[in-house]
């Protein structure tokens, strides 16, 4: 099954909600480490979810200025490319 970026965007708000981070909080524009307070801790545990629910290996950042839509495009790049 072709994995979408609304897909990805959905999961990436499952996992972000169950890391504690508010539900008005998640957007595409907001920057993973500013907005949303995630630290390394959590990118890992993002990044290994993800892995588990689209079998690809992402790097999570959390310093710097990438976006929950970064995020999500790049897991979606990951997928197209995996053939998953």
């Amino acid at each position: 099954m072709e994995q979408t970026e609304g897909d990805v965007q959905q999961a990436l708000a499952e996992i972000l909600s169950e890391l504690g981070v508010e539900q008005e909080a998640i957007d595409d524009s907001a920057v993973l480490g500013a907005d949303l307070e995630l630290d390394s801790t959590d990118a890992v545990e993002i990044g290994l979810e993800l892995k588990r629910r689209f079998s690809v290996s992402v790097k999570v950042q959390v310093k710097g200025s990438e976006t929950l839509g970064d995020l999500a495009k790049l897991v979606v790049e990951e997928i197209q490319q995996s053939g998953a």
